[in-house]
């Protein structure tokens, strides 16, 4: 009773096995689509800063990128914009603030050692061994060409920590005009109330080109970071425009799933210097990059600027002098709660961004682990049906007392070996075969006259046939058996002369 039960709940785990697998797939489908959230209301105001009359041509379209802007690094002018104070998640364009905030108060030379936390913060990470010294040149480095969450985090704590530095950099983003900025993380990670806005990352990044101790650091292809021991490692830019865009002299790149991809660039061409900001583009946000960076070039001296960026260096200064203990109490930084939370528009919200190579390895992966899971518990229940049948099997038989024979099983003779000669094991008789064919096993012939004759047994010897016997072996011949005599010796034959033919 027992091992039909355990063999009905394995067949049971066998066709719960479709079930998850359909199961799978259907979240592998619901993860793999989309969300579409409700169309958004019709704004106001058009959702690209309009050109004034006479201007020679419209800005690029065609562009991945929600929300962009590219205007004049020098002069401040802004040449075109689409959604240019919609506020967003920033990602990594966020270390441009906080190296705004930190740089200019830490010696290049001066050693840090890398603590416990830098090596668990989340996201992207250069492998910096907590416990060894780094120069501030070393972190700022893999903190801005990187993304190195572990850098960044390394120069907040050498800096005061992360709420003295916070406050900070909420006071410079005030006093460089951008108020659409609130810093919640030192290293862009999305955190509550985190925005910004294409217009304040343009900001960021002109003052970021102007500022003698970040400039340095931006245009740097790779460096040599130092690792345990005397190994050392190698880092490189994540700008997809430098080196391969005429004149890129900055500024830095970001991606969080939730955010998309960001990215902010400056370019320097026959005396002038353009400065982009992109928020929710593609991963591949140097088309976007370029695109606006061509068109810039080409035109911006023929268009109307549509607005103005605010002076970069009052700024900077006006933010060097909050960034005292006075100043930092005097001026207090937004509140994250009252600010709204990021829109989830006709992007997709968090999901807007990801490409298909991702969403096939989601899915890949969640199908993976379905079907291991229905593997391991379609194994462990077969296994328990095996042992439960075993042990039934074994307690069964030792119930027995008829000498260990099993119940329900004859014991037959075993077939004799003379029948079967193709059996395994099948030896044959030499014996008998030697009988068979006259002789013994020494090779010597058998007397017929004393062997055993091995014929079935006679109550009484029939009577003689009356006819003798015509070949002359000197047997009898009977209607019934044949019995084996003595042979009768030769007769002497004479010599008879043959006959003479007539001729």
């Amino acid at each position: 009773m027992r091992a039909s039960r355990t063999s009905r709940t394995g067949r049971g785990a066998k066709r719960r096995v479709p079930a998850l697998l359909a199961a799978g797939a259907l979240l592998a489908l619901t993860l793999c689509t989309p969300v579409s959230a409700a169309p958004a209301p019709a704004p106001a105001a058009p959702a690209v800063t309009p050109l004034r009359t006479g201007d020679a041509a419209a800005p690029p379209a065609n562009l991945t990128a929600k929300d962009w802007v590219v205007a004049d690094a020098d002069s401040g002018a802004i040449l075109a914009a689409s959604h240019l104070h919609d506020r967003d998640m920033p990602a990594s364009t966020m270390k441009i603030l906080t190296a705004l905030t930190i740089l200019p108060s830490l010696p290049p030379d001066q050693v840090v050692t890398v603590g416990p936390d830098s090596s668990q913060v989340d996201g992207t990470k250069v492998g910096l061994v907590p416990g060894v010294g780094y120069s501030v040149r070393d972190l700022a480095t893999a903190m801005l060409i990187s993304s190195g969450n572990d850098a960044t985090v390394a120069l907040v704590d050498a800096d005061g920590g992360p709420a003295a530095v916070l406050a900070r950099m909420n006071t410079l983003a005030g006093s460089l005009g951008a108020h659409d900025t609130v810093a919640g993380d030192p290293t862009g990670l999305d955190s509550p109330g985190q925005l910004t806005s294409v217009h304040d990352l343009a900001v960021l990044g002109r003052a970021a080109i102007h500022e003698p101790s970040v400039r340095p650091y931006l245009t740097v292809p790779r460096a040599s970071l130092p690792g345990r021991g005397d190994q050392r490692f190698e880092i490189q830019n994540h700008n997809l425009l430098l080196n391969r865009y005429e004149g890129t002299i900055g500024v830095k790149n970001g991606y969080t799933v939730a955010a998309g991809a960001t990215f902010v660039g400056a370019a320097t061409r026959a005396g002038r210097t353009l400065v982009v900001a992109l928020l929710r583009t593609a991963p591949e946000f140097d088309r976007d990059a370029r695109a606006l960076l061509d068109w810039g070039f080409a035109h911006g001296s023929q268009i109307t600027p549509v607005g103005y960026l605010p002076d970069a260096a009052t700024g900077l200064a006006a933010g060097a002098a909050d960034a005292g203990p006075a100043g930092a109490a005097a001026r207090t930084a937004p509140r994250a709660d009252s600010l709204p939370a990021p829109k989830v528009d006709e992007h997709g919200g968090i999901l807007h961004g990801i490409g298909p190579t991702t969403w096939i390895a989601v899915c890949l992966t969640v199908a993976a682990l379905l079907l291991t899971i229905a593997t391991r518990r379609l194994g462990r229940r077969t296994r328990r049906a095996r042992a439960a049948r075993a042990a039934a099997m074994r307690a069964r038989f030792a119930a027995q007392d008829d000498g260990g024979v099993r119940p329900g099983r004859v014991e037959r003779p075993p077939l004799s070996r003379e029948r079967h000669p193709n059996r395994p094991g099948y030896r044959p008789d030499h014996q008998a075969t030697d009988r068979r064919l006259g002789r013994t096993s020494t090779g010597r012939p058998i007397d017929r006259s004393t062997a055993p004759v091995r014929r079935p047994p006679v109550p009484a010897p029939a009577p003689a046939h009356p006819h003798p016997d015509p070949a002359g072996r000197g047997e009898a011949h009977t209607d019934e058996l044949y019995y084996d005599l003595p042979r009768e010796p030769p007769r002497e034959r004479t010599y008879e002369e043959p006959r003479r033919r007539r001729s």
